[in-house]
């Protein structure tokens, strides 16, 4: 029974895969990246500014029928923001605060493709999880001397004794928004935006989410001709 059952398992399997059609690739791009940020209480919406950024993995593509298929990734991904904090009284020169922020982040995207000139062009969403592998914070201004601190992706706030150490909650997840054109050949142009729904700041009265605008180049190797 148990060699029936592992039998039609393995048969399965293969109808599936040989209907799926998986390719394999590469893909890689720019990031414009920032961050919403509320601080204090009642929350104030910080004002940030965006800070380039880049993202490299690979990604599969699985034709789940002519129109449709589901692309999951891997990828080394930087995000980020730049925000000025003003000084206490009139005229007093502000503060400028530069987060880099590196995780390794999972996408999964639902697409659907249609038939257009040499290749086809595609649109679609999905989820993403990332976790936090590396950061730096860089606090600059003119009269005071600049700063940096580590970034530790833990979810607990800073102790006295670790004044140079920032800490960020080491998970993070949201929804991918894509778009693009895929030639025959194999290679692809996209657009995506990322957005953030989780809050990765573990600081009392701090709300940190996650954003960025990405345009990317791809290969996807293997491609059914």
């Amino acid at each position: 029974m148990k060699k029936h059952l592992l039998l039609l398992t393995v048969a399965l399997s293969c109808g599936l895969f040989s209907y799926a059609q998986v390719s394999f690739g590469v893909k890689a791009g720019f990031n414009a990246a920032s961050m919403s940020v509320k601080q204090g209480s009642p929350s104030v919406t910080a004002d940030t500014k965006m800070v380039p950024a880049f993202h490299a993995g690979l990604i599969a593509d699985i034709a789940l029928s002519e129109n449709f298929s589901l692309q999951p990734g891997l990828f080394y991904s930087a995000k980020g923001t730049k925000l000025d904090v003003p000084g206490p009284t009139v005229g007093q020169e502000k503060v400028t605060a530069t987060t880099h922020l590196n995780y390794l982040e999972l996408p999964v995207n639902f697409l659907y493709k249609h038939e257009l000139g040499p290749g086809k062009i595609f649109a679609g969403f999905g989820p993403y999880l990332a976790y936090g592998i590396s950061g730096k914070i860089k606090v600059s201004s003119q009269y005071f001397v600049n700063r940096e601190y580590d970034v530790k992706f833990e979810n607990k706030q800073q102790s006295p004794d670790s004044a140079s150490v920032a800490y960020v909650k080491p998970f993070d997840a949201g929804a991918n928004f894509i778009a693009g054109y895929e030639f025959k050949m194999g290679l692809v142009f996209s657009v995506n935006y990322s957005l953030g729904l989780t809050n990765t700041s573990p600081y009392d009265n701090e709300t940190e989410k996650n954003h960025y605008l990405g345009i990317s180049v791809g290969y996807l190797l293997h491609k059914r001709k």
